[in-house]
């Protein structure tokens, strides 16, 4: 049984440190390193339109990106990225169920 255990861990590190090996594809590579803006722009055209126009959280939209160094994407960079695609930010100040909320929209074409 030992024997069994060794050989299938030997097995699985060789086969990790062949796909570790394999060279980046160029498309991964250069998404990776897209603007924010441009990878923000991207996310919300797979949005449908009824999500949209019922306003969108920046921290749903933080956790659907990935930032820099693999990590969140910074809030604030995240929040200047949606306001230079023309979205709008408005806040409630107080409700019975949050105390604050705000949430991004598309700017009204009018």
């Amino acid at each position: 049984m030992t024997d069994n255990f060794a050989e299938g861990l030997i097995a699985r590190l060789q086969q990790c440190s062949v796909e570790q090996s394999k060279p980046i594809a160029q498309e991964d590579y250069t998404a990776s390193l897209a603007p924010l803006h441009t990878r923000l722009q991207k996310l919300l055209e797979t949005l449908p339109l009824c999500d949209q126009r019922q306003g969108l959280s920046l921290l749903d939209l933080q956790v659907r990106l990935r930032g820099r160094k693999g990590g969140l994407p910074h809030i604030g960079e995240l929040g200047a990225a949606i306001r230079r695609l023309g979205w709008q930010r408005r806040r409630r100040w107080s409700d019975h169920d949050a105390a604050f909320a705000a949430k991004w929209y598309p700017k009204d074409p009018n």
